[in-house]
């Protein structure tokens, strides 16, 4: 005769199912943080706003005849107010130039942030997309450089070079326009001793805005195309 152990638990009841073991979840890209997403918000803000300042910087073409002869004018009529309209176009142009500066910075940031996080080493100097534009000089390769390492594989030095060599010649012409009422002042009176000087002003306004307008269209496409693609680039889908 079989005495039952009191200690010992009654057996389990079977299951009406066979439990399966959990599926296996790979964590997402980057680790477990935020999955990576396109920009495409920011990159319309940063195409709208860019094109914003290029179309200030046309205007202010458009008003350079006027706003050279009201120098001439104050310059005749020390006594007498002229309203220059370069001056209202100016003021503009640097409010939307901040806003435009902010958000492409913001848009690279993004998509070097992607692409890191996707495993890929954009490289150039961190972060050069907020400190670069400031830095006298280097200023004119180190925003560049960002920009191609972070547009690598997927956009082509040579757009790189559309957007940036029209960009800087933009820049050196608009200095060259706006040192042209130096030139033709008495220094250090600055009293305006050669008028005729200052008609160069307009040429290179229109140049400036020009190359600057080229620049833009480069841009637009750098920005379309990584946004659109920057997130296969690293899986061999682009």
């Amino acid at each position: 005769m079989t005495t039952e152990d009191p200690f010992t638990a009654p057996p389990a009841a079977p299951l009406p199912f066979t439990p399966q073991p959990p599926a296996y979840m790979p964590p997402p890209p980057g680790g477990f943080g935020l999955v990576p997403d396109k920009p495409s918000g920011i990159a319309t803000a940063a195409i709208v706003l860019t094109g914003l300042y290029t179309a200030t910087s046309l205007l202010g073409a458009l008003v350079s005849p006027a706003a050279v002869q009201g120098i001439k004018d104050q310059a005749a009529n020390p006594n007498e107010f002229t309203v220059n309209p370069s001056t209202f176009v100016g003021l503009l142009g640097s409010f939307v130039a901040m806003a435009a500066f902010v958000l492409l910075a913001l848009w690279m940031w993004r998509i070097r942030g992607n692409r890191t996080a996707l495993g890929s080493k954009p490289g150039g100097p961190p972060a050069v997309e907020w400190w670069g534009w400031f830095v006298p000089l280097a200023n004119f390769v180190l925003p560049a450089l960002g920009m191609r390492a972070i547009t690598r594989g997927i956009v082509g030095a040579g757009r790189v070079l559309g957007w940036w060599v029209p960009y800087c010649l933009s820049i050196v012409l608009s200095v060259a326009a706006g040192t042209r009422q130096i030139v033709a002042s008495e220094w250090p009176s600055g009293k305006l001793t050669d008028p005729a000087a200052l008609d160069a002003m307009v040429p290179l306004t229109w140049a400036s805005a020009t190359l600057l307008a080229l620049s833009w269209l480069f841009l637009v496409t750098i920005i379309r195309k990584t946004t659109d693609r920057h997130l296969d680039a690293e899986t061999g889908r682009s």
